[in-house]
């Protein structure tokens, strides 16, 4: 679904047959500051995004395949030219022009964010505090979802499959997401756009050449020295958190599975240490694995996954088996827990 907004026409539903697609272009390049042409099919959809000067972007749909950037506008004038499109052109404030030409480019800022310890209203706002250019992707467990649209903070409209990629830009929209994430619960993911295509190659595209004259020890080696550390640090807590899990999973008296455990301890925690927040995603443990991004050290870490730890099986009568558990787990990280000064 490609997703554009359209409440400017300029024309709409001209038959690409009878077009000179370069033309047409240069035509509205001179007579808008900023805009999109807009193509349809019976099985295919395709944009290009154009200023006064070149076009900014393009990205074309069909059964096949899916293409941006420069190999996406080749392939959709090379199509135009020998199939029948219907062809629309809209106007686009020029200031959003590159929002919604870089909207595929997008890169993810927080991930998989659960209804359980994540309000969408709540979300909406710290997004708009942190002045977000991007958008947030609702999915309700009942299938159902969408997307909201953010640029400098301000929400510019939302969009969902019923829609068919028009934007909407009412406040029912965004009330009525609302209303349903409440109801149905689900997850967040929130992405960022870059309005400039020089932006988004540096934040996740390639750049061959940028590790070229750097010191020894200051790149790839430091950086895997620093890995490797880091891997056996989540290794040993990884280690930890299954025991207690299993403690957690054969005990009937406990209601609620450990990940929800582990997160509600994580929210109480999130003041002291904020990479825990599960609204941040920075630390994540889930089927039996961490994932971990933050930047806090490894004895900050496990100082903070060890508190955790030993709170909830404190609070869940357990701490006693847990520390009978450990035994192997000691003598496979000694070093470890010495280093870390660990007390479980």
């Amino acid at each position: 679904m490609i997703i554009i907004p359209r409440e400017k026409p300029v024309v709409q539903e001209l038959n690409s047959y009878y077009l000179d697609i370069d033309k047409l272009i240069e035509h509205y390049q001179g007579e808008l500051s900023a805009g999109v042409v807009y193509f349809r099919s019976q099985g295919a959809e395709a944009v290009l995004f154009f200023d006064e000067q070149s076009l900014a972007n393009g990205y074309i749909e069909d059964r096949r395949q899916q293409l941006q950037d420069k190999e996406a506008i080749d392939t959709i004038i090379e199509m135009a030219r020998g199939n029948n499109f219907a062809v629309s052109v809209y106007r686009i404030a020029p200031e959003r022009l590159y929002f919604w030409a870089n909207l595929p480019n997008s890169r993810p800022l927080y991930k998989d964010l659960t209804s359980e310890f994540t309000d969408l209203e709540g979300l909406i706002k710290k997004m708009e505090g942190e002045k977000l250019t991007g958008f947030i992707d609702v999915e309700l467990s009942n299938g159902e979802g969408g997307l909201l649209f953010f640029y400098k903070g301000q929400v510019i409209g939302g969009s969902s499959e019923d829609r068919g990629g028009d934007v909407d830009r009412s406040t029912q929209y965004r009330d009525d997401l609302i209303r349903r994430s409440k109801e149905h619960g689900g997850r967040f993911n929130v992405s960022k756009v870059f309005m400039e295509p020089e932006e988004s190659v540096a934040a996740g595209g390639d750049n061959k050449s940028g590790t070229a004259g750097k010191e020894p020890g200051s790149g790839e080696a430091a950086r895997s020295e620093k890995q490797i550390s880091r891997e056996r640090v989540l290794e040993m807590l990884q280690a930890l958190l299954g025991a207690l899990e299993s403690l957690v999973r054969k005990n009937r008296r406990i209601r609620s599975d450990f990940e929800t455990l582990l997160n509600r301890k994580f929210v109480e925690k999130a003041d002291k240490f904020d990479f825990l927040d599960p609204f941040l995603a920075e630390f994540r443990y889930s089927g039996g694995r961490i994932s971990y991004k933050g930047e806090a050290g490894p004895k900050e870490l496990v100082g903070a996954i060890e508190e955790c730890a030993y709170e909830i099986a404190h609070e869940n009568s357990l701490l006693s088996q847990l520390r009978s558990t450990l035994d192997d787990w000691r003598r496979r990280f000694a070093d470890e827990i010495d280093e870390f000064d660990v007390k479980l």
